[in-house]
């Protein structure tokens, strides 16, 4: 388990790096980003909505505290990146394109079946630790004394 954690920490923190990386490039108006954008025929504006909801996402799966708000920055990358993928495919472009996108997605589904995992393992041990009956609770407090 101990070597799922860190492949956890390590990919999470890359992923979350480099979303705010391409969040920020978006908002300085980086010219490759720019260019990409004219090209798929999307208004620039929009370069500023996704560079802020990259920074904001990235914050959010790299906070601990509220599960849900991690999810929902999961699912908002999700569908960023799918749709990333999907608008240079559908423009006619090459593959080759779309492979940065694919390939933060499939890092992205390793670290969202990572957390599921720990998330799930981590629950189950709280679990275990409540279910234990009260005279087995007694004992166990008993014997840290």
């Amino acid at each position: 388990m101990r070597k799922q954690v860190v492949i956890f920490y390590v990919a999470s923190s890359m992923f979350a790096v480099l979303m705010m990386i391409s969040g920020m490039a978006k908002l300085t108006g980086q010219e490759a980003i720019v260019q990409a954008t004219v090209d798929l025929g999307y208004p620039l504006y929009l370069l500023k909505i996704l560079g802020t909801a990259y920074l904001i996402g990235a914050i959010a799966i790299l906070q601990p505290k509220f599960k849900t708000l991690k999810q929902w920055g999961y699912a908002g990358f999700s569908i960023a990146l799918i749709g990333a993928s999907g608008s240079h495919l559908l423009a006619g472009q090459a593959l080759s394109t779309a492979l940065p996108a694919t390939v933060l997605l499939a890092v992205l589904a390793v670290v969202v079946t990572l957390n599921a995992r720990l998330t799930r393992l981590n629950f189950s041990d709280e679990e275990v630790r409540n279910n234990i009956s009260s005279p087995q609770r007694a004992m166990s407090e008993a014997n840290k004394i």
